[in-house]
């Protein structure tokens, strides 16, 4: 059965990253109003400490995401490279979506008491070395209740990636939103009540509970899976050790790769502060963010056609594949270069306007953006080849992520590079390589070519506008 992205999946795809960037354009001046800096450095040791140990199931979530789309596009069973192709078959095949789920609620489980039993041992013992001065029943109990948190977002977490996996975006994001407007909704009340730190730790808990809740009741009630688990619980065909033995081949590699990205992300922010004045640090830090948040918005119809495009490659349909894959490429290069271009111009000079000391080099941010829009589409066609269930990628990706931050350190402490250094090092490495090789072998496998790919892409994409002010002028 292929999978169809509709267009409420990415508008609400949109939505979800709009709301996520918005919200935190309106949480940081509440924070910073009603806590104190060294309680909010605090929270953030929480949540740099949760990101760490959450990243125990960063292998898994997008393995299990692809593996359940095979499986609900038909496909006849997994391989450790590819899949066993639909054949004729109409429908999703139900025995597989049971065997993954089943296998999932033992493998995150372990994980989720893996990662509580870290947090309560060596977590607890780095909050109380560098919070010894603060810590009180709050703290504690904040604690606490950001490990449960953690717990019930690794162990139940799988629903939100399930709704990914069978092409059901619309509900995720919806999911997604409510439960961070329960956060910020009850966060910003427990703030303003004077509950300060623990009414954080509330929030949490509880949208991490509302959004498992929203996801199982959307798979439950939308897709029926209350009863695909009590028709298909004593199936044999795809048990436990089966399944699992066919997504841990590319599990580990996502793992590392994920790994790695986020570590190359923190190294350059900690290299920035370690080798900069804080005030290019600043400069530097406030760059990224606007950057990465308009790429994010930029890439959102590539991230809602992914389910699709794996349906496709399962349904052996290379023409859909192509034509998903042309109209987010070309999305996402034009709204890019489009918003990157509308901030320079004006919204530099109201920065500017704002704070007369906040000072952003023109060159020097067009340098920085093109640097992490490059990085972002060789990304997006790695994600495109491991929809194909192969992950050719991992070395490279891991050998140039250490080059990298390598060479940026040796730049930065021996040669005193600065800013300049700590943008083009990067940009330099992955251009050795990943930044043209990754795309090259998507385009290979469409039979195209980069300038092609855009062309069409971009066609397609002002066909649909067209057809759009034609209907509503009509």
């Amino acid at each position: 059965m292929q999978i169809n992205t509709q267009k409420k999946d990415i508008i609400w795809n949109y939505l979800g990253i709009f709301f996520s960037l918005g919200s935190q354009v309106i949480w940081l001046p509440v924070l910073i109003h009603y806590l104190p800096p060294d309680i909010l450095g605090l929270w953030y040791v929480f949540v740099s400490i949760g990101g760490m140990v959450e990243l125990l199931d960063s292998g898994f979530t997008p393995t299990l995401s692809h593996c359940m789309t095979y499986a609900w596009s038909g496909a006849m069973d997994l391989k450790k490279q590819g899949v066993v192709f639909s054949g004729e078959r109409s429908g999703p095949n139900y025995a597989l979506v049971y065997g993954i789920l089943s296998t999932c609620r033992v493998l995150y489980f372990g994980i989720a008491c893996v990662a509580t039993l870290v947090m309560v041992g060596a977590g607890t013992l780095y909050v109380q070395r560098i919070a010894s001065a603060y810590l009180s029943w709050q703290v504690y109990a904040t604690w606490m209740l950001y490990i449960a948190s953690t717990f019930i977002n690794l162990y139940i977490g799988y629903y939100a990636v399930v709704l990914v996996g069978i092409g059901d975006i619309f509900h995720k994001n919806r999911a997604q939103i409510l439960s961070k407007g329960a956060f910020l909704i009850l966060g910003t009340l427990g703030l303003v009540c004077g509950f300060g730190i623990l009414s954080l730790g509330v929030a949490y808990f509880a949208s991490g509970f509302v959004l498992r809740f929203l996801c199982k009741h959307y798979l439950i009630k939308e897709h029926k899976f209350d009863e695909l688990f009590r028709k298909y619980r004593h199936q044999t065909d795809y048990s436990k050790r089966h399944v699992l033995a066919m997504m841990w081949p590319n599990a580990w590699r996502d793992g590392l790769v994920t790994v790695t990205a986020y570590l190359t992300g923190q190294a350059t922010v900690l290299m920035s502060s370690g080798f900069l004045t804080l005030y290019e640090t600043g400069i530097y830090s406030f760059s990224m963010q606007v950057v990465n948040a308009l790429i994010s918005i930029a890439s959102g119809m590539f991230s809602a056609y992914v389910p699709a495009i794996q349906s496709a490659y399962v349904s052996r349909n290379r023409k859909v594949m192509k034509d998903l894959y042309a109209k987010s490429m070309a999305c996402a290069f034009h709204l890019s270069f489009w918003g990157i271009i509308v901030f320079a111009a004006i919204g530099i000079p109201i920065v500017q306007l704002l704070r007369h000391d906040f000072v952003i080099e023109r060159p020097a941010f067009l340098l920085l953006a093109l640097s992490i829009y490059l990085l972002n589409r060789h990304r997006s066609s790695a994600c495109f080849i491991s929809t194909m269930n192969k992950l050719p990628y991992t070395f490279s990706f891991i050998f140039f992520g250490v080059i990298s931050i390598s060479a940026t350190y040796i730049g930065l402490a021996y040669f005193h590079l600065g800013l300049w250094g700590l943008i083009l090092i990067p940009l330099a490495v992955q251009s050795i390589y990943n930044n043209w090789k990754w795309n090259q072998v998507v385009n290979r496998y469409l039979h195209t070519t980069e300038i092609r790919l855009m062309r069409q892409g971009t066609a397609d994409l002002m066909r649909i506008v067209g057809n759009k002010i034609f209907k509503t002028k009509s």
